[in-house]
């Protein structure tokens, strides 16, 4: 019992912000050239005001009051820092584009209307790109002097801090950057797929080529791409292999692989906004078509044989919209990875499954509550509920891998605990999480927990398939079945799991998760799982 307490209050006390304390005179030098700095305290985290050091560091200073955000130009880059959002776009000042997306410990603080930044890891960051580094000089409790390590320009991560622990991560809404067409999407339909390019102007005709081996061209005159983001559209389904984009001077070029079978493509804009839709026709299988929709118009008490039958089940993409999630050593983000997979798993299971429906918490980039979650899945009277996720380290790149598969339970360990703390302060986003989320106290969240012993044979043996499927298939190492007090599990009155895909710390775990075959390769694992949990799970049901 004091184990469950003890968790209790870790999961909920790293979600009450101290109060920073007065602002204090620090002291940083370059090149031998003292500056006085603005700065406060706020858990141990010494906090810096952003305009002192960009004056320290002879750095242009951008910005922009109505967006709360300030842009400093050290060297060649551009570094953008958001209001309460700990992640720093770098950009390339002469050609515009972002290079990398990094992430601070904690987010960036207005205090007074003025700017403040980890100092720490901030310093690390702008040493990169900047010569002499600036240093802190001013005299720590420990006495004598501490200076900031000089990270070579490759490094990419911001902060190491050695053996201190950090307080968890505070996910803030991501910095939207000035591209014209900033993402695309993938809807598959019954007859053919459609690609929505996203735009954010009128978008002068695109000039279409086809390439060799099945690629469609388009170049968009006089617009911006994010590079970035397209290289991390989520994909299913045959018609759309890959997606990529360029930017050459002032078109943008994306490239698509088309899957066999197309039959044709028009291009149109989208009559409710400035998108454009690429539709790809293939051959429709009529008969197939109809026969569906005719099961579809059936009652629901002839489509399923009990009330307890394994019919539904929900995957729930993690993160979304103006939650990223952990961002990758190469600046990947957890919320498409996630859904990536998502929409794999969900795709193979309508093949192989049949008469199984599968719900989705969410099919897009759109940001769903950690609580609404679980009641999609119980609305959609689910039988199984998997929320996917990605894993990170504080410190990156980092040499930790491989997958985890998690059980709603007080954690036994620092690291799940950490783990849980990091996808659980997602709810800082969310209007009134404090009310909302009131009830998760001490002894509630054990009573919680308690209330999921119906399931918790069902979530274990499926976690237990899941891990000797990834172990099977060898292309990803099982850290094994853990337990650790996620909210987004708590609703789901079904057998639920959390699956942590790799790390997105590690550039392996990364390039692979990030990748249409390694996002099939897990969805593949996780339907094998499926496939085996509900030939048993069935047997159960008739004993």
């Amino acid at each position: 019992m004091m184990i469950h307490i003890l968790f209790a209050v870790a999961l909920i006390v790293p979600l009450c912000s101290a109060v920073p304390q007065p602002l204090r005179t620090i002291t940083v030098q370059q090149g031998g050239t003292s500056h006085s700095i603005q700065s406060f305290a706020d858990r141990s985290v010494i906090y810096a005001s952003a305009d002192e050091l960009a004056a320290a560091g002879s750095f242009r200073l951008f910005s922009d009051a109505s967006m709360k955000r300030i842009e400093l130009l050290v060297g060649t880059r551009r570094l953008k820092l958001s209001a309460e959002n700990p992640f720093v776009p770098v950009i390339d000042h002469a050609s515009n584009v972002i290079q990398r997306v990094e992430q601070l410990p904690l987010p960036v603080r207005v205090k007074d209307s003025r700017f403040f930044v980890p100092l720490d890891a901030f310093l690390a960051l702008v040493n990169r790109y900047t010569e002499p580094p600036l240093v802190l000089s001013t005299p720590q409790q420990a006495g004598g002097t501490r200076e900031a390590r000089t990270p070579t320009p490759d490094e990419p991560r911001v902060s190491d801090r050695g053996s201190e622990r950090l307080a968890p991560h505070v996910i803030a809404e991501e910095s939207a950057a000035h591209f014209d067409i900033p993402r695309a999407t993938v809807d598959v339909r019954k007859n053919g797929t459609v690609l929505r390019i996203h735009a954010k102007k009128v978008l002068e005709k695109p000039v279409t080529e086809d390439g060799d081996g099945g690629v469609f061209v388009l170049t968009i005159p006089h617009a911006t791409v994010d590079e970035n983001e397209f290289r991390q559209t989520p994909l299913v389904g045959n018609d759309v292999r890959s997606i990529s984009a360029v930017q050459l001077g002032d078109q943008a070029r994306i490239e698509i692989s088309l899957g066999p079978g197309i039959e044709a493509r028009s291009i149109l804009k989208d009559a409710g906004s400035d998108d454009l839709l690429l539709t790809l026709y293939r051959t429709a299988e009529v008969g197939r078509i109809l026969s569906d929709e005719e099961q579809d118009k059936k009652p629901r008490k002839e489509r399923t044989k009990s009330k307890w039958a394994l019919d539904c089940i929900v995957i729930d993409a993690g993160h979304g919209g103006r939650d990223p999630g952990a961002i990758g050593v190469s600046g990947i983000k957890e919320k498409n990875i996630t859904l990536g997979i998502a929409l794999k798993l969900g795709a193979l299971i309508e093949q192989n499954l049949k008469g199984v429906r599968v719900v989705f918490t969410r099919d897009d980039d759109r940001f769903i509550e950690l609580d609404r979650r679980g009641k999609i899945a119980n609305e959609a009277e689910g039988k199984l509920f998997i929320s996917i996720h990605c894993n990170s380290t504080e410190k990156k790149p980092s040499t930790a891998s491989g997958t985890e598969i998690y059980l709603l339970r007080p954690g036994r360990t620092e690291e799940a605990i950490r783990v849980a703390e990091f996808e659980n302060s997602v709810i800082r986003l969310e209007k009134d999480y404090e009310k909302r989320y009131q009830k998760l106290t001490n002894e509630n969240f054990i009573i919680i927990t308690m209330a999921q012993s119906a399931y918790v044979k069902y979530s274990e043996r499926f976690a237990d398939l899941f891990h000797e499927e990834v172990r099977a298939g060898k292309k990803l190492k099982s850290l094994g079945v853990k337990q650790a007090g996620f909210y987004v599990l708590v609703g789901a009155s079904m057998p639920s799991v959390l699956v942590e895909a790799g790390f997105l710390s590690n550039p392996k775990d990364e390039a692979f998760l990030s990748s249409q075959a390694g996002q099939s390769h897990l969805a593949m694992v996780m339907l094998r799982a499926i496939e085996q949990f509900a030939t048993e799970y069935e047997k159960s049901l008739k004993e």
